[in-house]
């Protein structure tokens, strides 16, 4: 006799399009602006959503309830859902039968928040690889030594550390975990295998030792604070989480980790691609030059110039929507 058959039992969940998604994101606009923190501009949050949810189709298959809420969590948290501050991914969820958005902070945003906490000067966070030199020195004189060969990036992960210096000029606070303390904190999540664990596995254990880290470190009582202390709950929320995490990284923290993910710029001007934008006349040229056009809006944001910006930002969603409706019109 042949076993039964298994029955896929995940609802069809209709995929709307990025423009869809646009027209709809305007419902939560007030309440995205009455959570944004001033130095968060309305208009970059906007724009780096919409990269984001290109950049990640799988997001437009979500419930639209619980993608907007994770909006609206990154812009409560006072970060942007670039891949590098937070992201935001989909799981699948059996209780609700279909696919559910969540917004997840990272290591860069986690970061963020604490110097803007108000006590913190700087934080930093490293994952140790198996042959790198490592040396934690105890004692009155506490320190820690570690090299990096960049060449040699990657591998199997032996330890995580964060390290955090305060305004007040005292002595650094430090936080050391084996890959055994953190792999037991990772196992409490009997789906890690197929969750950010997996995806990110390095990722996850620096922000498994900041949040340690993090319950040791003043934390003011203002927004500044109150923000913090909401990221790393809402980082203890992902061991329940079981996520497809296919979310790129829109841009590199630094010149390390540009180095460390082999990231590598393109040098674009910016008047030759609102001019070619202008021009197409198929949704597939737009589609094939957009990852140009991203990462030329990103430069101009990381340079400050909102104008170029949101100039490329706007031809761009100006040559879809046009190619798009184009494209509808054409008779089978």
């Amino acid at each position: 006799m042949n076993a039964p058959q298994k029955q896929n039992t995940r609802a069809a969940v209709k995929k709307i399009s990025p423009q869809e998604f646009a027209e709809q994101f305007a419902a939560i606009i007030p309440q995205v602006k009455s959570v944004l923190p001033a130095h968060v501009t309305f208009e970059k949050f906007e724009r780096v959503v919409r990269l984001a949810v290109r950049k990640n189709p799988d997001l437009l298959t979500c419930s639209p309830a619980s993608l907007f809420m994770a909006c609206i969590q990154a812009a409560s948290d006072g970060l942007l859902p670039d891949g590098r501050e937070g992201a935001i991914v989909s799981r699948w969820s059996s209780k609700k039968s279909c696919n559910e958005a969540s917004w997840m902070p990272m290591v860069a945003g986690l970061m963020k928040l604490a110097r803007n906490s108000g006590d913190i000067a700087s934080i930093s966070s490293q994952v140790v690889f198996e042959g790198e030199h490592f040396r934690v020195v105890l004692g009155d004189e506490e320190r820690i030594e570690h090299e990096r060969d960049l060449g040699k990036t990657g591998g199997k992960i032996v330890a995580a550390y964060a390290v955090a210096r305060l305004k007040d000029g005292s002595d650094p606070i430090r936080e050391i975990m084996s890959w055994g303390q953190i792999e037991k904190i990772r196992n409490t999540n009997k789906k890690w295998e197929w969750g950010p664990w997996k995806a990110w596995e390095d990722e996850m254990a620096r922000k498994t030792v900041i949040r340690r880290l993090a319950k040791r470190l003043p934390m003011s009582t203002d927004k500044e604070g109150e923000r913090l202390r909401s990221a790393i709950e809402r980082i203890d929320s992902l061991v329940d989480i079981s996520a497809n995490v296919d979310a790129p990284q829109i841009a590199a923290d630094d010149e390390f980790a540009a180095a460390a993910h082999g990231v590598e710029p393109q040098q674009i001007a910016a008047p030759d691609l609102i001019g070619r934008l202008a021009q197409m006349q198929s949704l597939e040229q737009v589609q094939d030059i957009e990852p140009q056009v991203s990462h030329a809006i990103q430069e101009a944001d990381k340079r400050g110039d909102s104008d170029t910006a949101n100039a490329l930002d706007a031809a761009l969603q100006s040559a879809l929507s046009r190619t798009s409706t184009a494209k509808e019109e054409v008779p089978a």
